[in-house]
C-alpha cells in the first residue's frame, strides 16, 4: 500500500443521495501556508489512457470515494470495485502523469480506468462545469477570470488573448 497523509477533504453535503464526498467539498492542501492543488489537466489525463479506458473512467467516476491528495499524489478508493484507498494513486508532479492501482490493467504503459476515474472524480465534468459558468452572475465572474489571471500567468496571457480580438 502507498503512503499518503489524509486530511484535506472536509466531510459535509453535497447534494449527493449517497453522501459521498463531490469535488466542491474538498479543499485544498496547505503545507507552510503554502496552498496545493493537484497541477493536471483533462489533456494530461487523455494523453497517458486509451479511449476506451478514459470512457470507462467516467463512467466509475461517481463511484469514487474519499478523494484526497498531498503535493505528489491524488487519492481514492472505488469500494464496489475492491479497490482500497491507498491503493489508487494518480502521481502528478512530473509528465506523463503516472499512478498505482491493483487491477490487472494497471501494469500496461497507460493508466487503468480505475486510475482514469480518479482523474476524472478531482477535474469534474466539462458540461457541469460549463452549466455552473453559465449560471454565475456576470460580476462574479468577471471576479473569478482576474482571480485567475492573478494566480497564473498562463491564464493572464489567455484572457488578454481572447479581450484583443
Amino acid at each position: 500500500m502507498a503512503h499518503h497523509p489524509g486530511g484535506a477533504c472536509d466531510p459535509g453535503t453535497s447534494g449527493d443521495p449517497a453522501g459521498r464526498e463531490t469535488r466542491s467539498q474538498c479543499r485544498t492542501y496547505r503545507t507552510n501556508s503554502i496552498v496545493l492543488t493537484p497541477d493536471f489537466t483533462r489533456r494530461d489525463l487523455q494523453n497517458v489512457t486509451t479511449p476506451k479506458a478514459l470512457a470507462h473512467g467516467r463512467e466509475l467516476a461517481a463511484q469514487v470515494e474519499d478523494l484526497d491528495w498531498d503535493e505528489y499524489s491524488l487519492w481514492g478508493c472505488i469500494p464496489g470495485e475492491g479497490i482500497s484507498v491507498g491503493d489508487l494513486m494518480i502521481h502528478y508532479t512530473g509528465r506523463p502523469l503516472t499512478g498505482e492501482c491493483p487491477c490487472p490493467d494497471a501494469r500496461a504503459a497507460e493508466l487503468c480506468a480505475h486510475m482514469a476515474a480518479l482523474g476524472w472524480t478531482y477535474l469534474g465534468d466539462d458540461a457541469e462545469l460549463t452549466d455552473r459558468l453559465a449560471a454565475m452572475p456576470h460580476g462574479e465572474l468577471v471576479v473569478l477570470a482576474v482571480d485567475l489571471a492573478d494566480r497564473s500567468a498562463w491564464a493572464r496571457q489567455v484572457i488578454w488573448s481572447r479581450l484583443a480580438r
